[in-house]
Formats: C-alpha cells, structure tokens, sequence
C-alpha cells in the first residue's frame, strides 16, 4: 500500500498535528507500506520561517526508498489575520494538488485546515478516486464563531457550514478526536455515522511517565517536599485561559504552603505575568519555555494540575495538555462544561474534579478542600495514568489508524 499522507505542519515543528503524522508515517513504515509525506515548509508556531530552510515550489526528500517527503509553497502568516490564514490555506491547498504522488497513491490521509484546504483535496481525490480520510481537529465555521472572529448568520456562515458538511460527506472516513465531534458531524452534518470513526490525539506514553513529585524540578526552584503545587502545564495563548488560574492565586494568598506553577510560554504570557504583579498573587511563578523534553519532570512536581477553559470553549474538544496531564499521573482540576468532552473523560476516568469555566472563587474553594486530601488526589492520579494509557497512548491510537487506512485503500 502507498499512504499519502497531507498535513500543513511536520517535524521540526513542535506541534501536534506534526508529531501526530510522524507517528501515523512511522506506524505505515512498520508495517511494511510505503509513504509519501506532503508538507509546508516549517513555520509553526509563530508563523515565521525557520532557519536553514529556504522557500521553493516545492522540495522533494527521499528519506529512504520507503518514505518520501515533499515540502511545498505556501505563503506565511505571521500575524493571525483572516487574510493571512486564508491565504495560507490556500496556497497550501492548491500546491498540494499540483503534486504528482496522488497517482501513486491507494489512500489519501488528510489532517490539513479547514476549509479552504481541505475542500481542495476531497474535491481532488473524488475526481481521481482515490480514497480519502479525513481528520477532523476543528469543527469550521463553528469554532470561529465561538471565538466571535465570524458571525453566526449571514452568507458566509451558511455557506461555510455547507461546504464543512459537503466535505464530510465525500470523504470516505472521518476521524474524530472524541464521541462530541462525532456527534456534531452524525446530527448537524448528517454525515452517516458509518463513516465516522473516533481516534483521539495521542502522546507516548513512553516519554510522559509518572515519576516523584519531590524531583529535579522542584529542587531547581527551591520548592520544598511540603509545597503544594498547582500547575498550569502548556501554550499560554490568547484562548487558554490562564488569567484565571492568576485571579484563583491572589484569591489563595494567605496560604502559605501554596504554590502556582505557569510552565508554558505563549502570547499570553506577558500579559499573565503583568496580570500577576497587579494583583500581587506573589504564589505565582511562571517557567518558560516549557519543552517536550521536560514535560514529565515538570508535571511531575504538581500535586494537583489545572485545565482552564473560556466559557464558550472546550464543549468538543480534547487538547493535549489534557493527555500529557493524565499520562503523567496526576489530577486534573478542570474549569469546563458539564457535558464537554473533557468533563466526560476525566469522570470515567474517575481522575479530575469539574468546576464552571471562568470561575476563580470556585477554582479557589475547591483547591483550599484539595489540599487536605493527598492520598484521595494519588488515587486520582493512579487513575488518570491508566486511563489515558488504553485511550490516548501513541501505540494505542496508531494502530488503530493504520488498520483503517488500510481498509479504506485500493
């Protein structure tokens, strides 16, 4: 079988759509198939091009006679306007179809943006008939609208939302990240739940490892073994909603052994640090950058991790940061919806406490209970580990796509 796999981003970029179709490529390689990867050239996340890389029609790397990568043009959006977005969307939609490895291909994988992008290439691959699976990461023109970057009536909404449902209907499969983005696309796209299949996102459950809390990177900073640790792990961007967890800490200032963990860096992040300074909340330390590397020393210094969301997020979705947190074996405090796929997770997995979004006096209530209860939050977090290791571990996850794209192919 020869996958072609279509993804806007690729390693060095430290994004999970880049990692995640590493993945998927390796898991093909394994198990004896051949791959051709399509790319832009790296970017991400600031937008900007990275060093030792030059832009060209298209670059072509045969990694070995299994596995072939091809960077091609697309223009860069450094700032996140509509027009720039739009427009890399486009170039890199229209550069991927004037590739010629869709004639060599017995499936097509695509985990590229909605819509502009990803419309190009169903459109492409029912015209030549080569199969077609689609990862959904974002539900569009819906997320947008959350977001109030585009209205919910008007034209353009009612002609964004025909042409998402078009594009699920053609395809011959849909991966979803979770049960909400599947059932959105079963009820409101009406694409026949046949021809939906839910494999979330992954991590390695190898390399994000539970391990002592009293470690590494609580001597680094002078934290002692009788500190608790509330963490925030992760990108500290503009819809995190981290300046909550700020106003939750000035509200906890008159407990001593409490201590705030803001490790991630972001656009946000200065703002976060100002924010924390005006409110005095001085239990707040913020460490940056946070890489992949780190990830399971720094977790694991938390007692007690925390997920914030905007009211008007998170309802189907399931970030990362939220699989990095139970793989590392810790709980999860969750600011989210009742009935968001995060809610839904951490409840069976008997691993996370659920409170309103945007809710510091909550956030605040419940953290002064939580920290009496260490062994019930252990227990949790034994939980949270198991769990996330049959649902969300890359081996997992992987297999599962593999056996399906080759079902799918011809």
């Amino acid at each position: 079988m020869h996958a072609l796999l279509i993804c806007p981003v690729f390693p060095p970029e430290p994004v999970t759509s880049a990692t995640t179709t590493q993945d998927l490529a390796e898991g093909l390689l394994q198990s004896g198939h051949t791959v051709t990867v399509i790319t832009a050239f790296p970017n991400r996340p600031e937008g900007r091009l990275y060093s030792g890389y030059s832009r060209r029609f298209r670059q072509v790397v045969r990694q070995s006679p299994e596995f072939t990568l091809v960077r091609v043009f697309s223009t860069l959006a450094p700032s996140p306007t509509f027009i720039g977005r739009s427009m890399e969307n486009l170039t890199f939609g229209l550069s991927t179809l004037l590739t010629p490895w869709f004639r060599q291909a017995n499936v097509v994988y695509g985990n590229t943006w909605p819509l502009i992008a990803a419309g190009l290439l169903t459109l492409h691959c029912r015209l030549h008939k080569v199969p077609l699976v689609l990862n959904i990461q974002d539900i569009y023109p819906e997320s947008a609208m959350e977001l109030g970057k585009l209205s919910r009536e008007g034209q353009t909404a009612r002609w964004l939302r025909f042409m998402d449902a078009w594009i699920g209907r053609q395809a011959n499969y849909l991966v979803t990240l979770s049960q909400g983005f599947a059932d959105f696309y079963r009820q409101v796209r009406e694409v026949p739940a046949e021809k939906i299949m839910i494999v979330p996102n992954w991590l390695d459950g190898e390399k994000i490892k539970p391990s002592s809390r009293v470690g590494a990177f609580r001597e680094a900073n002078g934290i002692s073994p009788e500190t608790f640790v509330v963490m925030y792990a992760g990108n500290v961007g503009a819809v995190a909603g981290v300046q909550n967890v700020i106003k939750t800490a000035a509200l906890l200032i008159d407990e001593p052994r409490l201590l705030f963990v803001v490790a991630g860096d972001g656009s946000a992040r200065p703002e976060c640090e100002a924010l924390a300074r005006e409110l005095q909340a001085e239990n707040v330390t913020f460490f940056y950058p946070l890489r992949r590397s780190q990830v399971s020393d720094v977790q694991a210094a938390a007692d007690l991790l925390v997920l914030p969301t905007q009211p008007a997020g998170a309802l189907t979705s399931v970030p990362s940061k939220l699989i990095a947190y139970m793989l590392s074996g810790r709980p999860v405090l969750a600011a989210v919806a009742p009935k968001s796929d995060i809610a839904k997770i951490l409840t069976a997995a008997e691993s996370g406490i659920i409170i309103p979004p945007a809710a510091p006096v909550a956030m605040a209530s419940k953290i002064r209970i939580l920290m009496g209860k260490r062994q019930v939050l252990e227990r949790m977090g034994q939980k949270a580990r198991l769990y996330a290791i049959q649902n969300f571990d890359k081996k997992t996850c992987v297999s599962q796509l593999v056996r399906l794209l080759e079902t799918v192919a011809i």
